[in-house]
């Protein structure tokens, strides 16, 4: 209920404004009717004019080397004059000394060629003067001003006398006029002046302006409608503006298009001088208008830079749709610049302002000013070479004067681009600084790279960003409706080039957005998510022991199913399934090779370690001692196959009985056996509990040396390749030998010295099958060796 009751409120505030607008507004009609006005039917400078314009030119001349001099100036001050509370004197002294400084060159030639300055005894400190009335007196082609009339303006001495020489001396000053242009083969005097000035100054006298509506008073569609009471038709493009016409603005929802004769019209009606309509450069509206997707409901709007007080209402204008609050640093403009704003705010009615008296570059994260802080707009000042009449703009957005200079000349100087950039590059890294802010709006009013999208793409690399917040990225293009209108080489920004429809300009939005090349997994949008507390404890902290536990346990799974050596298992196992006996020990060769293999694992896992961290070497500590029993016993099994495959069987230590191998079985069950093989015949009947026969003296040390070779290492394989050739012979009839007496003993008891086949080598081959009352003898016997061991 109370959500209902609050909507009611602000719709029934709504239809009050509404209302009140309406009355305003009727209060304007019925409008005269605007007709425009020829651009030659203005007004010529005062007096107050001619010598402010003289104080500019003599501060912002350019000084030529001595040999160079044509004339002697008077030695500069180092500021400029103090300018008028009129501001219409001002931009018209500012627009009479810009266009001396275009001309400079070629008025210093008539003045020196005529000698006017000596014959006039026009001395140092009135040669300024004398250049600005000269520029005036020729563009007027040498003809008379009208004088206002006597109370209007105040008079000036010097100005009037000044006057009066010029007019004594135009033939003069005329003759040598027209030969500087056949000398130079000028066919007008713009033709002096470099290709891209003059085009530009073809410009500046039919182009357009612009005016945005206040929508806190009244609505785009309502002043079309007043501005068709006033005679005024509307057309859909901007080419088709004649004297009594104006368009719609397609790139700014609220901006109205008129042609240049309607301006001073416009300017004394009643519809800006209560600011309904307020008349201003396109590229301060396409900054406005480039900041609206991207505000904030209830969030703070914070403008940066060099900008004039319309600028600091328009953008409230925009904000105040959303119930946002514009923040504007007061420390960064003088004491009459902030003064003038809130004496404009307070005449539009614009309540959502707040003037901080920190600066901009003092301001940090911590402040409560800017707790609520989303948007920042950067309007810094620029080389303004993208404006076809600097001077209009400079001063309604307080630009820097000093590039008037360089502008006249249409290029600017390495010094100043690197003090503007530089003072660019601070204000945009600092508004980059803020972590609640999800938006940044860059503007300028300049065509160098170095002032636009260079500077913008050094300034991001430079810039860290938290590791919990998304970095600052190029959000384009700004307008995607209206391509034919952006920069086609990188659609990222809006560049607008300077035409004879509009001035140009550069914007490049930044926005915090995730890499758009990198694909971000799962894992990571969780860890976020649970770093900035969204979960709720709902997800604990990311589980990495567990898995480094359960990697270990696969580590000890694999070592333990690991075999020491497949050849060594493989031939056991063949020979308990055939025979059912238990496999040999390994030998000396695979014993190496499984400790080769171990060798190099611990290497490995060595190597491995060394390159973890300490941290990890603790945790690992403590993981190993809080591992659960059944990797414990899992271990230790590993560990006994790996004893039980190194060492020999000792079947002392045993209480399973042990198997006996086929050929000692033999030898237990033959009545004569051979004296070669008496020691292993005599360990056989002793283990079988029968009485040795014809045993040889000497044979028990025999056995010993035997039993202690047998329990000794066998011999390498890097050995066996280097037994004698003798050596290897004599082996070879010894096991001729033992298998002549293994035939013996496999035959029939009756049939004496009978040759049997050949047994198979114990590796693991099938015996031939044999009678089943041997087999039952064998069994026997192994069975009672088995118990008594």
């Amino acid at each position: 209920m109370s959500s209902e009751k609050e909507k009611a409120i602000i719709i029934s505030r709504q239809e009050r404004g509404h209302q009140d607008n309406k009355q305003q507004l009727s209060s304007l009609l019925p409008l005269p009717h605007l007709h425009s006005v020829s651009p030659g039917s203005a007004c010529p400078p005062s007096d107050q004019v001619f010598l402010q314009a003289a104080a500019i030119f003599q501060q912002l001349g350019r000084v030529k080397p001595e040999p160079h001099q044509v004339l002697q100036y008077e030695n500069r001050t180092d500021t400029l004059p103090l300018s008028s509370d009129d501001k219409a004197t001002q931009k018209q002294a500012y627009q009479l000394a810009f266009n001396t400084l275009k001309y400079q060159d070629l008025l210093e030639a008539v003045i020196f060629d005529s000698f006017f300055h000596k014959s006039q005894n026009i001395y140092s400190d009135l040669l300024p003067l004398a250049m600005v009335m000269l520029y005036d007196f020729q563009d007027r082609r040498f003809l008379l001003r009208r004088r206002p009339a006597e109370g209007e303006q105040k008079a000036v001495a010097e100005v009037r006398d000044l006057e009066k020489c010029l007019q004594r001396w135009k033939v003069k000053l005329a003759a040598s006029l027209a030969r500087f242009r056949v000398k130079h083969s000028l066919r007008s005097v713009s033709c002096f002046l470099s290709d891209s000035l003059r085009t530009k100054e073809h410009r500046a006298k039919s182009l357009p302006f612009y005016a945005w509506v206040n929508t806190l008073n009244s609505s785009l569609d309502e002043m079309c409608e007043i501005l068709r009471s006033a005679n005024l038709s509307e057309v859909k493009n901007m080419a088709d503006l004649t004297g009594s016409t104006f368009s719609k603005d397609p790139l700014c929802p609220d901006t109205l298009i008129f042609s240049r004769s309607l301006c001073k019209p416009l300017q004394s009606s009643a519809l800006t001088t209560t600011h309904v309509l307020n008349i201003q450069d396109r590229s301060v509206c396409l900054a406005v208008s480039v900041s609206q997707p991207v505000l904030f409901d209830r969030r703070d709007v914070l403008v940066v830079g060099s900008f004039s007080a319309l600028t600091v209402a328009h953008v409230a204008a925009a904000a105040a749709a959303r119930s946002g609050r514009v923040l504007v640093c007061g420390a960064d403009h003088t004491p009459v610049q902030t003064e003038e704003m809130k004496n404009l705010l307070s005449q539009m009615g614009i309540k959502n302002v707040k003037v901080l008296p920190a600066a901009f570059c003092s301001l940090n994260e911590r402040d409560i000013a800017v707790q609520r802080l989303k948007v920042i707009i950067v309007l810094p000042q620029c080389s303004s070479s993208a404006l076809n009449d600097p001077v209009t703009t400079m001063h309604s957005e307080h630009g820097d004067w000093n590039l008037l200079p360089d502008l006249s000349h249409d290029s600017i100087s390495k010094s100043k681009i690197f003090s503007l950039t530089t003072q660019q590059a601070r204000l945009l890294a600092h508004a980059l600084s803020f972590p609640k802010v999800q938006t940044v709006v860059y503007c300028t009013r300049s065509v160098c790279p170095e002032e636009n999208e260079q500077l913008v793409g050094r300034v991001l690399e430079k810039t860290h960003t938290h590791p919990k917040l998304l970095p600052f990225r190029v959000n384009g293009p700004i307008f995607p409706d209206d391509s034919a209108s952006g920069d086609e080489i990188d659609s990222r920004f809006f560049r607008l080039q300077p035409s004879q429809f509009t001035n140009g300009c550069f914007i490049a939005r930044l926005s915090r957005q995730a890499d758009p090349t990198k694909v971000e997994s799962v894992q990571d949008v969780l860890a976020r998510a649970a770093a900035k507390g969204l979960f709720g404890g709902i997800i604990s902290e990311p589980s990495k022991p567990a898995k480094k536990s359960k990697r270990k346990k696969k580590r000890v799974a694999s070592s333990t199913s690991r075999p020491s050596s497949p050849s060594s298992q493989e031939e056991p196992e063949a020979a308990e399934i055939s025979d059912g006996v238990d496999p040999a020990p390994p030998s000396e060769d695979e014993d190496k090779e499984g400790e080769e293999k171990e060798g190099e694992e611990n290497e490995a896992e060595g190597k491995d370690s060394k390159t973890k961290s300490e941290k990890k070497k603790k945790r690992k500590s403590k993981r190993n001692q809080k591992q659960s029993s059944d990797a414990a016993s899992l271990k230790n099994q590993a560990k006994g196959q790996k004893k039980k495959a190194k060492r020999k069987v000792n079947p002392s230590q045993h209480s399973k009985p042990r198997r006996i191998p086929r050929l000692t079985l033999t030898l237990m069950s033959a009545e004569k056996p051979s004296r070669h093989l008496s020691p292993i015949t005599a360990l056989a009947h002793k283990i079988s509990g029968k009485p040795v026969k014809k045993l040889e003296e000497g044979s028990a040390p025999v056995l010993e040396k035997h039993l202690s070779h047998a329990q000794s290492a066998p011999q390498t394989a890097s050995e066996r390749k280097n037994i004698q050739p003798e050596e290897e012979e004599r082996n070879l009839e010894k096991q001729r030998s033992r298998s002549g007496n293994v035939r013996k003993t496999q035959g029939a008891p009756t049939a004496t010295g009978h040759i049997l086949p050949p047994i198979s080598s114990p590796s693991g081959s099938v015996a031939r099958p044999q009678s089943p009352t041997s087999s039952h003898q064998l069994a026997s016997s192994s069975s009672a060796s088995l118990r008594e061991l």
